[in-house]
């Protein structure tokens, strides 16, 4: 089953100490007078508290961010119990429980700390002007015994809310499966030595795991089964195209050009396209992957997608439509980082080639591949000499500035001379202004660059190939380039400023931040 990011929750389990006093005194620690001291007014207090508590968290955690289950009521008495079963009955809780949120206040903040020793999983109280001086004492006190507690403190309920959303990012990681079509090895294409030349490491830093399927078995199946089995599976039942999947595809290609605003590919490589497409989805959905990976020269320079007249790229842009990662060239680093935006955003996400634009001294702009701006966009670029990226690839999608309805776009083909590989185009001169956030994990998983950008105007819309580019600016070119040199080429980018989430999830990992 292929399950998205935006599908995840967190599970959240709220539990609520209290105290009942067992008879009528005053002293220190309890004031008031009349029926404030009697037996049973304190029964009456927490049913209160509880009430507020209920509705808080029903009022303040999104129910897109977490499901919130069922209170768990703790009580103590005044002889200071230390009951077994209140840990009997939490430890039932934490196979299938992602974060708690505890309700304490004076004389129950020791069964905090213990629940943090003793669990292991991570929580917080109630925000500090909930519990006054609870939060900054169990923090201090779990700190002090420096076993590594996972103890959150939160001012306001806003603060904690942010965070569940960031370690509900942090749950998507851990839960992606990412399908990898090798040709020649596991680790690396020939044009992306930049990729996860260890997978088991970066399965170690980030949580995401990896499921294979041999390429050469993966386009036999983007056609009808053949007597026998197909070429490389002789005699296998295998997941081949079906008459259903067909009558699908052709339903999907008429549906893709008839809302394009252009159309220049011819509808039966737009089928072929979406043959591997289906194809994909299928393998996906068997191996319950939610993203999707293939070397693209490696695949090339078997000569079988020049054969068989299609490319992977229309592919990549409809699973990245879907809120799916999706990358070119086996770049494992760039779907890990596609699912990470995805999981802290909610917006779909571009990926591709990422480098600085740069003018050589004779004042003519050097950097490859500009030849697609619009004329009376080039003075763009000198306005904003010295900060501009390019970021370039076949692989748009129309829902960047709404994840759940497509903006305008046209179709192209990428094949230059025979006029295969349907490919998505969108205009990115649309978008001029628009902030974004670009990211990318190291190839080891250690690192996370994370940079801000603004986009200063399109590239390569109306061209072919291996083209539609954003080209946008940063703060300062030069530092983004030493530090993109520490995680590679392949940069993943989404509408909106999501630097701080971002950062806060790769801390939340344990690894090192870069930010630029």
């Amino acid at each position: 089953m292929i399950i998205k990011a935006d599908e995840v929750r967190l599970n959240v389990q709220p539990v609520f100490l209290e105290m009942e006093h067992l008879y009528k005194y005053e002293g220190p620690c309890r004031v008031g007078q009349g029926e404030a001291l009697e037996v049973g007014f304190d029964a009456i207090r927490n049913a209160e508290w509880l009430k507020a508590f209920r509705q808080k968290l029903a009022d303040n955690v999104p129910a897109e961010v977490a499901d919130v289950r069922d209170i768990i009521r703790i009580k103590r008495t005044d002889n200071w119990d230390q009951d077994e079963q209140w840990w009997e009955q939490l430890q039932a809780t934490t196979a299938d429980t992602d974060f708690y949120i505890i309700h304490s206040f004076l004389g129950l903040d020791d069964i905090a700390v213990e629940f943090g020793e003793r669990i292991g999983k991570p929580f917080s109280l109630e925000p500090e002007y909930e519990n006054p001086c609870s939060t900054t004492s169990v923090a201090a006190a779990l700190n002090a015994r420096d076993r590594g507690y996972e103890f959150y403190g939160f001012r306001t309920w806003g603060e904690l809310v942010w965070r569940l959303r960031i370690l509900r990012a942090r749950k998507v990681l851990q839960n992606t499966r990412i399908l990898m079509a090798p040709r020649n090895g596991a680790a690396l294409s020939f044009s992306g030595v930049d990729g996860a030349f260890d997978t088991e490491e970066l399965t170690h830093n980030t949580g995401c795991r990896f499921r294979y399927i041999s390429i050469h078995e993966l386009l036999d199946q983007a056609s009808p089964a053949l007597p026998g089995g197909n070429h490389t599976t002789p005699g296998r039942d295998t997941w081949d195209i079906t008459d259903e999947d067909l009558a699908e595809i052709e339903a999907a290609a008429d549906d893709l050009i008839s809302r394009a605003e252009e159309v220049e590919v011819d509808r039966r490589y737009v089928v072929n396209s979406l043959k591997f497409f289906k194809t994909v989805r299928k393998h996906m959905d068997r191996l319950d992957c939610c993203g999707f990976t293939a070397p693209c020269p490696d695949s090339c320079s078997t000569r079988r997608l020049n054969e068989e007249q299609f490319t992977f790229c229309l592919a990549h842009s409809l699973n990245m439509r879907d809120g799916l990662p999706s990358a070119c060239e086996y770049d494992a680093c760039s779907v890990v980082t596609q699912q990470a935006l995805i999981a802290v955003s909610g917006q779909r996400c571009f990926m591709g080639n990422t480098m600085p634009v740069v003018k050589e001294a004779d004042g003519e702009w050097a950097t490859f591949g500009l030849g697609g701006i619009e004329d009376e966009d080039m003075p763009l670029l000198d306005e904003h000499e010295g900060h501009l990226y390019m970021m370039v690839h076949s692989v748009p999608n129309p829902r960047m500035n709404d994840p759940l309805e497509d903006g305008p776009y046209s179709l192209r083909h990428f094949a230059e001379e025979q006029g295969f590989g349907a490919v998505y185009r969108y205009d990115f001169n649309r978008d001029k202004g628009k902030a974004i956030t670009v990211a990318r994990f190291s190839p080891n998983g250690r690192k996370l660059l994370v940079a801000r950008g603004t986009i200063v105007c399109g590239n390569g819309f109306r061209q072919h190939s291996c083209n539609t580019a954003i080209v946008f600016s940063v703060a300062d070119q030069g530092d983004l380039f030493e530090k993109q040199m520490q995680v590679g080429n392949h940069l993943a980018c989404v509408y909106g400023d999501y630097l701080e989430e971002m950062a806060a999830l790769g801390k939340s990992l344990g690894i090192e931040v870069i930010t630029a």
